[in-house]
This record gives C-alpha cells, structure tokens and sequence, in this order.
C-alpha cells in the first residue's frame, strides 16, 4: 500500500478529495431534499455517478474520467440551483411564494461542498495525479 501511495502525485489526491466532498453532498442532499419535498432523481444520480468516476479514477488514471466526474457535479450544481431557484426569491423579497425561504441556508451549503468538490477535480485535472 505505501508503495502504491508514493507513486501518486497531488492531483491524487485532489480527486480523493473530490470524491470525499461529493459524498459528504449526496449524504446532505439525500437527507434533506426528502424531508422538504425537493428531491430530484437527477441530481441525485450525477452525483452517484461523478463519485463512481472517482473510484475508477483512484484505480485507473484517465484525463477523460476527471472531465466527465466535473461534469457530472457541474449538473447536480447547477441542477440544484435551478431547482430551487424560488426560495432564493422568496429570501430576496421578504415573501413565502414561490419556495421557503428558510431553505436557503441548506441549499447554499449543500451548493458550497458541490462546489468545492468540482474546484478539486478541475484543479486534479491540471496536475500530476501519478509521479514518473
């Protein structure tokens, strides 16, 4: 094991970190979106999907898998955004009427780990992620 770590480079790591952002996420996003009657199945899935790419990526190194696994969080992102795009109006305005309001705390932080999960993989993407 510790001759397979030395061989990776800090774009290893990064991933490692994406792929640990991205479930902390689907962890947050599972528990809450069900509860406030939010929930999509695609937003969902991407995530699924973008964390399953990251395991492929701690075993095999493929520039078009960190490419893919961005993309997939970028969904689920933008995804979650839009979905809920009437409770960030209804804080704005000071109404309760075309979401809650009191959501948007949630719905930031869940944005913030997506974000940075996305911020690491594009970083990933730009570095070594195996030492020669």
């Amino acid at each position: 094991m510790n001759k397979f770590l030395k061989k990776k480079g800090i774009g290893f790591y990064l991933l490692v970190l994406s792929g640990i952002l991205a479930i902390i996420a689907t962890a947050r996003y599972a528990d809450w979106a069900p509860a406030n009657y939010v929930m999509n199945p695609l937003i969902l899935a991407v995530l699924i999907i973008g964390i399953v790419l990251d395991l492929l990526l701690v075993l095999y190194d493929n520039d078009y898998l960190v490419v893919a696994a961005t993309a997939c969080y970028s969904v689920a992102l933008f995804q979650l955004l839009a979905d809920n795009v009437g409770s960030f109006v209804d804080a704005f305005q000071g109404i309760v009427m075309f979401g809650d309001p009191i959501q948007v705390g949630t719905i930031l932080s869940i944005s913030y780990i997506i974000a940075g999960s996305i911020l690491a993989s594009i970083i990933a993407s730009f570095t070594k992620r195996v030492r020669t």
